[in-house]
């Protein structure tokens, strides 16, 4: 049994030393691209690249996003991190428009349904003061306000969803 344990612990730590030779890109990435980079101690962090990064690079040159600051000039926000710091780079492929108008519109949709019913249920029988009758079905109201709801939370949900870049590994 512990000879066992001994050959998994030799395979475990083979197989760890084989993933980190590979290179963290292929191709090079250019400088003033926006990439998110993935520390070994911290979370993913999205920066821009202060100069070209090679499958052969040793370092990470980089600096914040133009939107950030970093509390001193610009020109002296660099960072530089060892190859052997980053567990992975990532660039933007895309965004979430998609993914947000499906949300958008589930929960539009949602409060649409649930408004149509409250106005479904609120329509009176005819009690002979006013105008009676002539008006839309309640299936043809709790249909409309589900679709317009719909209609609207998919929009606004691809609007919140153009904004957010989808990530993707480096080529």
């Amino acid at each position: 049994m512990r000879k066992h344990s001994i050959e998994l612990l030799a395979l475990t730590l083979a197989a760890g030393r084989l993933v980190a030779q590979q290179p963290l890109v292929t191709q090079p990435l250019d400088s003033a691209s926006v990439v998110r980079l993935h520390l070994a101690r911290g979370g993913p962090v999205q920066v821009v690249l202060l100069a070209p990064f090679a499958p052969e690079s040793t370092v990470v040159t980089y600096g914040p996003p133009p939107y950030r600051e970093c509390g001193v000039p610009r020109a002296a926000c660099q960072f530089r991190t060892p190859v052997t710091d980053v567990r992975a780079i990532e660039v933007p492929r895309g965004n979430r428009a998609g993914r947000g108008a499906l949300i958008g519109a589930g929960i539009g949709g949602g409060l649409g349904f649930a408004l149509g019913l409250a106005i479904a249920g609120s329509q009176s029988e005819c009690t002979g003061v006013g105008p009676c009758g002539g008006g839309p079905s309640d299936a043809a109201v709790v249909s409309a306000t589900t679709f317009v709801g719909a209609a609207l939370g998919a929009a606004l949900g691809a609007l919140f969803g153009l904004g957010s870049p989808a990530w993707g590994p480096a080529p």
